[in-house]
């Protein structure tokens, strides 16, 4: 059944003006102030900074506005899934090539609209972002050998302007590529995985390794911190990223 006349734009429309502002403060409120839960992460990670992770997340302005006001050099994230009415399409930094290709075979399928923002990493890979179809339960699923994994129900990603401190001590910024795109729809997730990442055929040959649920507030080892950062402290003086801030995948802007 066709629900794209039952999405709501809104979170999409948030994050994308988030995603343009100069703080995650600023960005933290404006997606609490359009009902949008957040919460903080910490300063140059991905590790959520509170104990109890994306289930912490709130719309509360001031609830928000306090989290930031105690440690306002955090990162910023949104729970995935039903919590936000956001669903996100991760292409691994380590496999662009092959998360993009599996993007254009779901395309082709019909199982993956143009995504409504694209969102480069830090670490060099992409975040696609689709709005959630009602009433529909889409658990988080990770696909090493496709170049993809799925955030819906019980993930996180990060949002722009956060940074991160990556193994190779370069300091880098996830950001929007590209405009957004109001013609988007829902995904598939399960139809997706399916089509990305088949089942091995029983024709005597070693079994491949399964895909893997994610658990709820785990994230893929990639953006890891690799060591320990003071939320709270002053920005780390480490080399600027003399390819600019964050790395993209090229191939995203003939999606």
């Amino acid at each position: 059944m066709d629900t794209t006349h039952e999405l709501d734009p809104a979170p999409l429309e948030a994050v994308g003006r988030a995603a343009s502002t100069h703080g995650t403060a600023e960005g933290a409120l404006l997606l609490a102030a359009a009902g949008v839960p957040v919460f903080p992460c910490v300063q140059g990670g991905s590790r959520p900074l509170l104990p109890s992770g994306p289930r912490a997340a709130s719309a509360d302005p001031d609830r928000v506005a306090s989290w930031w006001s105690r440690y306002p050099a955090t990162n910023l994230a949104i729970p995935t899934g039903a919590a936000s009415g956001l669903d996100v399409v991760e292409v691994y930094p380590d496999r662009s090539r092959s998360g993009i290709s599996a993007v254009r075979l779901a395309m082709r399928a019909g199982l993956l609209p143009r995504p409504g923002l694209a969102i480069s990493t830090p670490t060099g890979g992409l975040h696609l972002l689709f709005p959630r179809a009602p009433q529909t339960a889409q658990p988080s699923w990770d696909a090493p050998r496709s170049g993809l994994s799925f955030h819906g129900d019980s993930g996180h990603i990060l949002l722009p302007p956060s940074l991160v401190l990556r193994a190779d001590g370069v300091v880098a910024r996830s950001q929007l590529v590209g405009p957004g795109n109001t013609s988007t729809g829902p995904v598939h997730a399960g139809a997706l995985r399916r089509l990305v990442d088949p089942a091995p055929a029983q024709n005597g040959r070693p079994a491949l390794a399964p895909t893997t649920a994610l658990r709820p507030g785990q994230r893929r080892g990639h953006t890891a911190d690799p060591r320990p950062v003071s939320p709270a402290g002053p920005q780390p003086m480490f080399r600027p990223d003399p390819g600019g801030p964050g790395r993209r995948p090229s191939e995203v802007v003939s999606l």
